[in-house]
């Protein structure tokens, strides 16, 4: 604990200093426990913020717009941000696995372990958080730092670890929403016994959920179970392009696409499977915490989907049912079942026999198990009905729905940018469907952003689509709060420049730009947040 508490008062002092001059800037590799105030590096902003002003024309949103106990955060991830892969005892998860033995697993070669050092820098980028004026603070839990061999032994360095992060955002009033698994969990249970696959990743789920919220739960506000599982079920089971890369190989399906090569797998059953436990999972950690801890620690719980709004290519009824059920596959695959009890009707019938069925006794454990719904939207495509099995008797969780998706309608794309376009509409449109579907169940959209690639300097921190990207997808969002939808609070995707999964470094999320050696800079988007929350009322509680 000692060595812990050296390093925090040492960083907490740089912090402090850093902040005191709102220029972010430091170099502190884990290894050596360095600051360098880098003094080019300070002032290197003015360069490209010269104006007095930077939003003569507003921020489009303002504080004073939302809900006074609205909650405003950004977000770190453990596997995407910490860095520091190998420190007090933390062992390989599956991305660190899966980026080091699979050639082009991320476009650039980078590896998670390499990125963003916020496991060292943790008060510094805690500071940025209050500075820009939010509120809140979304970070998660390594599995691979808590349980190294997955179960077991506790590594209590690690336990040491997060409670300091934890009482550090605490001490600086911000809320912290924190995550378990953020498709991190230990190698090692792939090794031992196929993971995910394996019904025996419930039982070390629940034991490392019930670990984390004895050691930290007195002080989390907000727990989430697993962050974007649907997604993860899907790409690490029906393509080569994620861990564990198990699917069947070469299923061409929408435009062409071939899903990947991969050695095992089985990209129509494995999927829904994996859904299936990670569901259970999940069910098993709040049954778990409501029995045992949320009535002396106030807490709630809930998950975060991945989706896209999906929206009918055309009004015809074909187009209509079709983008229906992309969104039955996206977000009904795991809501239905917790609030009516079965898996949605369109999936029973296009998957079968494929599709794993609950026991009386999981549909109760099951039933009612979120105390709020997260969603993590960043962008919307068009649907239309497409048969599209090219590959004859193999099948797959991407083409079961019999929907196709373009970003395009009659030439015009669906919003701006490419492939990944910036939709603002598309937010409200999501929290819409909740609240409509879904009984208007308390909500956080619990990751929005996007990613560029930067081609100068700068570019890396003049990022004036981003701007756009958060002011127009924050009035959306302001718009449908007006209409009744029950949202409790945003997190910007991300703090931090990361490691983006299949993309690596190509592609930049973060308002904080981080350089080759964790340098931090503000960008432009940092300081629409800084203005945009300029005028914050104390932070209350939302749920």
């Amino acid at each position: 604990m000692a060595r812990h508490s050296i390093r925090f008062r040492m960083l907490l002092e740089f912090a402090t200093f850093i902040i005191s001059v709102f220029q972010v800037v430091t170099t502190l590799p884990c290894e050596a426990m360095r600051t360098q105030h880098a003094s080019s590096a300070l002032f290197r902003r003015s360069r490209f913020f010269s104006s007095d002003s930077l939003f003569p024309n507003g921020t489009g949103v303002t504080r004073a717009d939302f809900p006074d106990d609205f909650l405003f955060g950004a977000i770190t991830s453990s596997m995407k941000h910490e860095g520091a892969e190998h420190a007090d005892g933390k062992s390989e998860n599956i991305w660190d696995f899966y980026a080091r033995v699979k050639d082009g697993a991320s476009a650039d070669g980078s590896r998670p372990g390499e990125c963003g050092n916020n496991y060292v820098l943790y008060p510094v980028d805690h500071r940025l958080v209050k500075e820009l004026g939010m509120n809140s603070y979304r970070l998660s839990i390594a599995w691979s730092r808590i349980y190294p061999n997955g179960t077991g032994e506790v590594n209590q360095a690690a336990i040491d670890h997060y409670n300091e992060v934890i009482d550090d955002v605490l001490s600086l009033g911000l809320i912290p929403m924190v995550t378990l698994w953020t498709q991190d969990h230990p190698q090692v249970l792939e090794d031992s016994y196929g993971g995910a696959l394996n019904d025996q990743f419930i039982n070390d789920f629940v034991h490392y959920a019930d670990t984390c919220f004895e050691a930290f739960g007195d002080r989390i506000k907000y727990w989430v179970t697993f962050d974007e599982p649907n997604d993860w079920a899907a790409l690490g089971y029906s393509t080569s392009q994620n861990p564990p890369g198990r699917c069947t190989s070469s299923i061409i399906g929408q435009s062409g696409m071939n899903y990947g090569d991969c050695p095992d797998g089985d990209s129509g059953t494995e999927p829904y499977i994996v859904g299936h436990h990670l569901l259970l999972a999940h069910a098993g950690a709040v049954n778990l915490y409501r029995s045992k801890y949320q009535g002396t620690q106030n807490g709630s719980i809930g998950f975060a989907l991945w989706f896209r709004w999906i929206e009918p290519l055309t009004n015809t009824s074909a187009d209509m049912e079709a983008a229906q059920r992309a969104i039955d596959f996206l977000m009904g695959w795991l809501l239905d079942p917790i609030f009516f009890g079965k898996y949605p009707d369109s999936m029973q019938e296009l998957v079968g026999s494929r599709l794993p069925s609950f026991t009386t006794e999981q549909i109760a454990q099951l039933n009612g198990s979120l105390d709020f719904i997260g969603i993590n939207i960043q962008t919307a495509s068009y649907g239309f009905e497409t048969d599209f099995y090219l590959t004859q008797n193999k099948t797959c969780y991407y083409l079961d729905s019999k929907t196709n998706l373009t970003g395009y309608r009659d030439g015009v794309p669906i919003g701006v940018g490419s492939i990944e376009f910036a939709v603002p509409w598309c937010i409200r449109s999501a929290v819409d469907y909740i609240k409509n579907h879904y009984s208007n169940f308390p909500m956080f959209v619990t990751q929005t952003g996007i990613a560029y690639r930067f081609d100068s300097a700068e570019d890396t921190v003049d990022d004036d689509e981003r701007v756009e990207y958060f002011e127009t997808y924050y009035t959306e969002l302001l718009a449908a709060i007006r209409d009744g939808a029950n949202v409790k609070g945003v997190y910007a995707w991300s703090l931090l420049d990361g490691f983006e999964f299949d993309l690596g470094l190509r592609k930049r999320a973060g308002i904080v730009y981080v350089d080759d050696d964790y340098n931090r800079y503000l960008r432009k988007s940092a300081l629409w947040f800084k203005e945009m929350l300029s005028s914050y009322p104390i932070a209350v509680d939302v749920l």
